[in-house]
């Protein structure tokens, strides 16, 4: 991974601090509130995981391990867009959604190619490493099967046309980040031990939990892509007054 990498990450980490600084504090009484922020917190903890031990690290080759991390750093600015959404917090310098479906492109193009795609999946199985004892083994097993998944649903993504799996990128990028993502907080449990352990372990199970008890991301087919055009001009034909219903008034 070069240092421009890096610092990509890095920014994406800080983001996403910046964001979460606006999260008020726990209080006794306000469970569902607390659940909401604890959540906001294991984000940015996962985040912080993924900078301190970058996929490169692990022994992947620089190409898989740029996808990864332009994964991460894509869901990361995610959760920088989720928690303002929860606090009101403005944080200035964002992508816009242009600029996002532009990376997003650019990462799904990339992992059509079949070697490349296996490469990314075998140094997230290289990150994620062997089942752990213990709490730990119950987000390995939920990030296994995730990773897994990934694994059954090649045949969708590598070699597919990107003109029409682009469109079901984001559910890729997402999958390949959150895998990572939890790998991160697994391996930094393993090397800091102690009580610090006992709550990383926690946290990755929790993120793991959140993020990764979905089916295997679905590519978008030509179908989906003509009936997407298609709901998009009817919702908008809907929101400005015009025909919602056949044969009725809008």
């Amino acid at each position: 991974m070069t240092g421009e990498d890096l610092s990509t990450s890095e920014r994406a980490a800080a983001r996403l601090e910046a964001a979460a600084a606006g999260l008020p504090p726990l209080r006794a009484g306000q469970e569902s509130l607390n659940e909401e922020i604890c959540d906001r917190l294991i984000d940015l903890a996962a985040a912080r995981a993924a900078v301190a031990r970058p996929a490169v690290d692990e022994g992947g080759h620089d190409a898989a391990a740029r996808s990864v991390e332009a994964c991460v750093c894509r869901a990361v600015e995610d959760d920088v867009v989720r928690t303002l959404s929860r606090t009101g917090t403005r944080l200035d310098g964002g992508p816009s959604l242009e600029d996002t479906h532009r990376e997003v492109t650019r990462i799904v193009t990339r992992l059509a190619e079949p070697d490349h795609y296996d490469a990314v999946c075998a140094l997230l199985r290289a990150g994620l490493g062997d089942r752990p004892d213990g709490r730990a083994a119950g987000a390995w097993d939920i990030a296994d099967e995730a990773l897994r998944g990934l694994v059954s649903a090649r045949a969708e993504w590598a070699g597919a046309d990107p003109a029409c799996t682009v469109a079901g990128g984001w559910v890729l990028v997402d999958r390949v980040a959150r895998v990572r993502l939890t790998a991160a907080l697994l391996a930094q449990a393993r090397a800091r031990g102690g009580n610090d352990a006992g709550h990383l372990v926690n946290a990755a199970r929790r993120y793991a939990w959140n993020w990764l008890r979905l089916p295997p991301p679905e590519a978008a087919t030509a179908v989906h892509v003509r009936r997407t055009g298609e709901l998009a001009a009817w919702i908008g034909a809907f929101a400005a007054g015009g025909p919602a219903t056949e044969g009725g008034a809008g």
